[in-house]
């Protein structure tokens, strides 16, 4: 009650106890001075019922409001219950997705680790066979020393696992983000020094050992795009095969059974080969690239010498990425800026990007070492780079790789 109502309240009171006061003294006649204390005991008698009615009104109030904080505090109570069964259940649901999650990529693992072991009879009687057939009396003594020596020391690098991946960022323009990394193979010797791919190639091709290197590789990578992806990272790889592998009668098929069970990945790998490669592949490489293919599975063409491309055979054969260093592109374009591409006159080369890009083909410039070759890129609309700019091919963390390390020792 505000105070402007109780004034008018005590008002009307004093009012009613002169009235009462005047009509004792002139109606019944009683004493003036007994009027007026009949009259004050009548006002401070309707005050004190003023005051109880008062209290009476807000105490009632005040249960209807405590009734109201109660019922509202066990709806609360019952909501609390709700939401508290509700993450019960999530929390079970999650559990049990996460237990769910874990078996498979223990399955998967352990397919890995079923597929690798296969693998490991056929690799080891190569490598066996390999430096067995070392030295062929074509080549003079000195030199098939020297290739016997160097061939021992890929020998054993590959039969104790001593096979590092190295990296190289493949990014966005003009964001330069990471989108792919392209994988290089390296070996090392007993003494932990480089065997670059320009030493081993040399005695590893002519001793059939490429296969071997090349399905190290393949394995390794899948298994580390597999692990990437259990971590949500959308970031894929592109992994070199060689036609050797492509054709080999013992190894592709368990590499494709294997790339069949892992066809979730076929977002993630791409498989890179040579453009002389590809253009004068055979019908075993190319029928078998068409399987991978059938698979999800995309393929990237690297080392360019010429921009005279069949574009319609590479959309065919599940082409994704044709990589071009910048000094060729920029070079191509420099020497003719408006001739046509050799395969198709009506497109100008610096339209290649656009061209390729109507077919499902994106291109990459590649070997990009400076600042102003990435704008000359930008002008031609390409939209991955890749080069020392960016990031040079570097080896894994170590954890990481230790964790894969131990499937590709190869026990011979």
């Amino acid at each position: 009650m505000s105070r402007l109502t109780e004034l008018l309240f005590f008002s009307l009171y004093a009012a009613s106890a002169l009235v009462a006061a005047l009509v004792l003294v002139r109606i019944v006649g009683v004493n003036p001075q007994n009027a007026v204390i009949f009259g004050i005991l009548g006002f401070i008698a309707a005050m004190q019922t003023h005051a109880y009615l008062a209290r009476q009104s807000k105490h009632v109030k005040l249960e209807q409001r405590v009734e109201k904080l109660r019922k509202a505090n066990l709806a609360l109570t019952d909501e609390i219950i709700g939401v508290h069964d509700e993450l019960a259940s999530i929390t079970k649901a999650v559990e049990e997705e996460a237990r769910a999650r874990n078996e498979v990529i223990v399955s998967e693992v352990h397919a890995l680790e079923t597929s690798i072991a296969r693998m490991e009879g056929t690799l080891a009687t190569r490598i066996s066979e390999a430096a067995r057939l070392a030295v062929t009396p074509m080549i003079e003594p000195a030199e098939a020393n020297d290739r016997h020596v160097l061939l021992t020391m890929v020998r054993e690098a590959l039969e104790a696992g001593r096979v590092e991946l190295h990296l190289q960022p493949i990014v966005s323009l003009p964001q330069r983000k990471t989108y792919f990394y392209e994988s290089f193979t390296r070996l090392r010797d007993q003494e932990g020094n480089v065997i670059m791919p320009a030493d081993f190639l040399k005695v590893a091709e002519p001793a059939g050992l490429m296969t071997v290197v090349d399905n190290l590789l393949l394995f390794r990578c899948v298994q580390i795009v597999r692990r990437l992806t259990e971590k949500d990272r959308q970031i894929g790889m592109v992994c070199n095969i060689s036609p050797l592998s492509l054709k080999d009668e013992v190894f592709f098929p368990q590499f494709l059974d294997f790339m069949r069970q892992n066809a979730d990945l076929a977002g993630s790998v791409v498989f890179e080969i040579g453009q002389h490669d590809f253009e004068d592949r055979g019908i075993v490489e190319a029928r078998n690239m068409a399987r991978l293919a059938d698979f999800g599975f995309r393929f990237s063409i690297d080392k360019v010498e010429n921009l005279d491309f069949d574009v319609k055979d590479m959309q065919r054969a599940g082409v994704k990425f044709f990589k071009a260093s910048g000094d060729l592109l920029l070079a191509a374009i420099k020497a003719a800026p408006d001739a046509g591409l050799p395969a198709a006159p009506d497109i100008r080369i610096a339209d290649i990007s656009r061209y390729l890009a109507s077919h499902g083909i994106e291109l990459i410039g590649e070997k990009i070492e400076d600042e102003v070759t990435v704008v000359e890129l930008l002008d031609l609309d390409i939209g991955y780079a890749q080069g020392h700019l960016f990031g040079p091919p570097s080896p894994i963390r170590e954890e990481f790789m230790a964790q894969t390390e131990d499937s590709f020792k190869i026990a011979i």
